[in-house]
C-alpha cells in the first residue's frame, strides 16, 4: 500500500527547503499493564492518512480522526505516542497536512466533547514540561546550523501547515499557541512568588538553581524563533518571490498574539494580586468596635500635648523670677557692706556684715528650687506617653481611609475647638514615637498625605465656623 510506505518512510523534511537532523523523539516508555507494539505510531499514522484519503467529507474525516486518537490515546502513559504518531505524519510531505488535521480535528469536536479539550490540555502540559526538562534531542537545521527544541519543532512545523492549509486555521493555532504560553506564564508567576516567601540565603538559593537541569528558553519563543527561521529565504535573483512568505506572516502575527497574551496574563495577575492584597489589609484592619474606644485617649492625649508643650515656656518663666530674685538679693547684700565700708550710710561695716549674710540667708532658702517648686508646671510626659501607647497599636492597624475619617470626626469634637492648631504636630508626633513603623498599614506616602488633608480640612473648618 503506498500510504503505508509513506507513513511508515523516516526522512528530512522536503519541499520545504530546509533539511533537519533528529534522533528519535520518543524515549522508553513502557506503559504499564499494556502490550504496545514497537510500529504502534506508524500504524496509526497510516490509519490517520487512510482515513483522511478515504473520507470525501473534511467533517466526518476530523470527527473519525479525533475519535481514534482519542479512544488510544487518553491514557496519560499513551501520550507521547501522540507526539511521536505527529512526528512521524510531519517527516514526509505528503503527511504533513494531517499532522495539521489531527489537532485541529481534536478542537474542532470540543464543544461536542469536552474530553477532547481535556485531552488536548493535558498534550500541551506533557510538551512544555518536555520541554523544560529537555528530556527528548533537539532538532537541528543544518541548512543555517540553528538548534531548536524537539517540541518547538513539533508544535511550529504543525502550526505551518495549518496556515498552508487555511488560513481560517489561526483561530485553533491561537487556541493551542495560548495554552502554551499561558501554562508557561502561570509556572513563572507561581515559582517567583513562592522564592519571594522563601527565607534561604544566597547561596543556597545558588546551589538548588545550579543543580536543577533545565532549557531557559521559553517553549513559546523557541516556537516562534522556528516558524521564523522556517520563513527565511536566499534567492538567486532579485526577482525571485519568497514561497515562504505566508510563514513570514504567520511568524509576525504570532509575535503579535504573543505579546498580547502575555500582557493579558500579567494585567489579570496584578489585578488578582491587588484583590489579594486589599483582602489581606482589609483583614488586618482595626475594627471600628477599636477605632472608636480609642477616641477619649486621643482627646486626652492631645489636651496633654498641648500642656507639654507650654511645659518648656512655664519653666523658663519661673526660672527667670528664681533667678532674678536671687541676683537681686545677692547685690542688695554687697551693696549694703560696701556703704557700711565706705561709711556712706548710717550702718556700720560690722552691721552691713550681718545684712549681707541675712541676703545670703534669703537668697539660699526663699529663692531655691526646693521654694519654687509650687510655681514650676507639672511634667505630664509620663501621662502622655501612657494615652499614646493606649491608641498606637490602633493607629498602626488603621488605614488611610479609617485615619481620615477618625481625624475628621474628631476635627469638630467640641472638646478640640480651642487645640485644633495643635492636631497635625500631635499626629506627627504620634507616627515619630511609634516603635516598629514598619509594621504600619500605611506609607509614609500615606501619612504624609492625609496630614496634609488634615491641615487643609482644619483651616477650612475653622473658616466655616
Amino acid at each position: 500500500m503506498e500510504a503505508e510506505a509513506v507513513a511508515q518512510e523516516k526522512g528530512s523534511p522536503q519541499g520545504t527547503g530546509q533539511t533537519g537532523k533528529r534522533r528519535n523523539i520518543r524515549g522508553n516508555v513502557a506503559p504499564s499493564g499494556r502490550r504496545i507494539p514497537k510500529d504502534f505510531a506508524a500504524r496509526v499514522a497510516i490509519r490517520i492518512t487512510a482515513i483522511n484519503e478515504r473520507e470525501l467529507d473534511d467533517v466526518v474525516a476530523a470527527e473519525r480522526v479525533a475519535d481514534l486518537i482519542h479512544r488510544n490515546m487518553s491514557d496519560p502513559e499513551m501520550y507521547p505516542y501522540f507526539l511521536e504518531i505527529i512526528d512521524t505524519l510531519l517527516d514526509n510531505d505528503e503527511t504533513r497536512k494531517y499532522a495539521a488535521t489531527t489537532w485541529t480535528a481534536l478542537l474542532w469536536h470540543a464543544d461536542e466533547h469536552p474530553e477532547y479539550r481535556d485531552f488536548v490540555e493535558s498534550l500541551i502540559l506533557m510538551v512544555v514540561n518536555g520541554h523544560i526538562q529537555q528530556d527528548r534531542p533537539p532538532w537541528e537545521n543544518q541548512a543555517s546550523g540553528k538548534s531548536f527544541s524537539s517540541y518547538a519543532y513539533l508544535v511550529g512545523e504543525t502550526f505551518i501547515q495549518m496556515m498552508r492549509l487555511n488560513s481560517d486555521l489561526y483561530e485553533i493555532l491561537t487556541d493551542l499557541f495560548s495554552m502554551i504560553i499561558r501554562l508557561e506564564m502561570s509556572r513563572d508567576l507561581e515559582r517567583k512568588e513562592a522564592e519571594g516567601k522563601q527565607k534561604k540565603n544566597i547561596v543556597g538559593k545558588k546551589k538548588k538553581q545550579e543543580g536543577v537541569a533545565g532549557s531557559s528558553k521559553k517553549l513559546y519563543d523557541d516556537i516562534v524563533d522556528y516558524v521564523s527561521s522556517r520563513g527565511d529565504f536566499r534567492s538567486d535573483t532579485l526577482n525571485q518571490k519568497n514561497p515562504n512568505e505566508y510563514i513570514l506572516v504567520l511568524a509576525d502575527r504570532m509575535r503579535s498574539t504573543r505579546r498580547y497574551i502575555i500582557q493579558d496574563i500579567m494585567n489579570r495577575y496584578a489585578l488578582e494580586k491587588k484583590k489579594k492584597l486589599e483582602k489581606e489589609l482589609k483583614e488586618r484592619e482595626a475594627s471600628a468596635e477599636e477605632v472608636i474606644g480609642i477616641g477619649t485617649a486621643f482627646n486626652h492625649g492631645l489636651y496633654l500635648f498641648w500642656v507639654e508643650k507650654r511645659y518648656n515656656f512655664k519653666y523658663l518663666a519661673v526660672e527667670k523670677v528664681r533667678i532674678t530674685l536671687e541676683v537681686l538679693g545677692m547685690l542688695m547684700g554687697v551693696f549694703i557692706v560696701g556703704m557700711g565700708y565706705l561709711g556712706a550710710g548710717a550702718v556700720s561695716i560690722g552691721e552691713g556684715i550681718i545684712v549681707c549674710g541675712m541676703m545670703i540667708a534669703f537668697v539660699k532658702f526663699f529663692c531655691s528650687r526646693q521654694f519654687f517648686l509650687p510655681f514650676y508646671p507639672q511634667d505630664v510626659t509620663a501621662d502622655l506617653e501612657k494615652d499614646v501607647g493606649i491608641y498606637t497599636p490602633v493607629f498602626r492597624k488603621m488605614s488611610k481611609m479609617q485615619m481620615n475619617a477618625f481625624l475628621n470626626k474628631h476635627m469638630r469634637n467640641s472638646e478640640n475647638t480651642l487645640l485644633l492648631h495643635l492636631m497635625p504636630e500631635y499626629v506627627k508626633y504620634i507616627f515619630s514615637v511609634m516603635p516598629d513603623r514598619k509594621d504600619l498599614l500605611m506609607t509614609s506616602d500615606d501619612i504624609n498625605e492625609f496630614i496634609e488633608h488634615l491641615e487643609l480640612n482644619i483651616s477650612k473648618f475653622q473658616r466655616g465656623r
